[in-house]
């Protein structure tokens, strides 16, 4: 058992790693809530803390069950983004691979590789234990100024779930950031989102994380509307913060920081905020950063700890994802191969092989409309892959299946 500190609450509270469980597993969803991947984000737990106290109270008829589960425990115990390592960085194949075999030398079992490990063991119990389908949601907060939003892999069965929410949704993450936890379960096969509230410290955040776990429980068949406290307030109030509602980005740009570069975010810019191709953003060690293009700010950064300086995003529009989907739903890839410099993976039918040649002239939007985002290059090829479970849940999860997986 960990306390946790909410500074927006001026609160202390105990929690073990299981912060709580509501339902039955006989009937209905599974859903799995984290929160605190990272330490320095405690809006989760004590918006959990709220949830399972007015659950708890009410006892609605519920379909399914409710499993919260605590992120970092040693990073939140401290208030600290990580102890050593980014929790929400390393859940790469060679990792799970080391975890299912104990393949882990004594030197690189660091603090925050046993939480990793620990978490893995929850997540392989509930596969064991419940039904699908299986809802995965990921409780963050933001170093800056932000409006709520919604982080997802790009699978046709993630983005229609977050569009259920009046808030806007970022796709395309997954091509930038690696080893994230959202990601390892996605390609598991459940629907698997990220909320992400405000910054870290305000009250707001709590509200928002509040809000987006009623509508997440509705959403996923649960509860009923009229089961919820206030449904339409909660609904109401995530909307209007936002002149983004329902509006789908996808990133363009991402600045790697590194800790030699000294870099420093310019005062004043939030998520979304406008900017344009050439503004000035940042600084480092070797002079100003300039925007590569126009779009949208994304996660400036305005922390210490943290690779991830800032993001330009850009709008999609609604026409280009109802294309996509049919594109996707009929399985449109398949005419790949006719294409010149294209090759598809003998062996793994989601991935395949670009000449980098050929890559000049086709557009990497095709790609991305199709449901493949990049996942590597070489001198002569990039590597794109696709969601195995972009339509369809898989109908069983097994041990074998998920080593297979990986």
């Amino acid at each position: 058992m960990i306390s946790v500190r909410s500074k927006a609450l001026d609160k202390e509270i105990e929690i073990n790693r299981e912060i709580g469980r509501f339902g039955n597993d006989k009937t209905g969803p599974t859903i799995i809530i984290f929160a605190g991947i990272h330490g320095n984000e405690p809006s989760g737990v004590f918006a959990l803390e709220q949830i399972f106290s007015s659950l708890n109270k009410s006892k609605p008829a519920f379909r399914g069950q409710l499993i919260a589960l605590a992120g970092n425990s040693a990073a939140l115990a401290k208030g600290e983004r990580y102890i050593e390592q980014d929790l929400n960085r390393i859940w790469h194949a060679e990792f799970i691979k080391k975890m299912n075999n104990g393949g882990f030398s004594q030197d690189e079992i660091l603090p925050d590789i046993n939480e990793q490990i620990e978490i893995y063991k929850q997540i392989e119990s509930i596969f064991k234990t419940h039904k699908p389908p299986y809802y995965f949601i990921d409780l963050h907060t933001t170093s800056a100024e932000s409006v709520p939003f919604i982080t997802l892999n790009d699978t046709l069965r993630n983005r229609d779930f977050a569009l259920k929410f009046p808030m806007p949704s970022i796709l395309g993450i997954e091509e930038f950031l690696s080893g994230t936890m959202l990601s390892f379960v996605n390609e598991l096969g459940p629907i698997a989102i990220g909320f992400e509230a405000g910054s870290h410290d305000v009250l707001s955040s709590i509200e928002n994380h509040i809000s987006s776990i009623w509508l997440t429980l509705v959403f996923a068949g649960a509860l009923d509307k009229d089961q919820v406290p206030d449904f339409a307030r909660h609904y109401n109030s995530l909307k209007s913060q936002s002149n983004d509602s329902k509006k789908v980005f996808e990133i363009r740009f991402r600045h790697q920081r590194t800790e030699e570069e000294n870099f420093e975010m310019l005062t004043g810019f939030t998520n979304f905020m406008p900017i344009k191709k050439g503004q000035h953003l940042a600084n480092n060690k070797y002079g100003p950063i300039y925007a590569k293009e126009s779009g949208r700010m994304f996660l400036p950064l305005y922390q210490k700890k943290g690779d991830d300086g800032f993001f330009i995003v850009r709008e999609i529009k609604m026409f280009w994802l109802k294309v996509s989907s049919k594109l996707r739903t009929y399985n449109a890839e398949r005419l790949l191969k006719y294409l010149p410099g294209i090759y598809l993976d003998n062996c793994d039918t989601h991935s395949l092989r670009i000449n980098t040649k050929i890559a000049r002239w086709l557009f990497l939007e095709l790609f991305h409309l199709l449901g493949y985002r990049h996942s590597s290059s070489t001198g002569k090829y990039h590597y794109f892959v696709r969601r195995k479970f972009d339509t369809v849940e898989p109908e069983i999860y097994t041990d074998k299946y998920i080593d297979a997986s990986l």
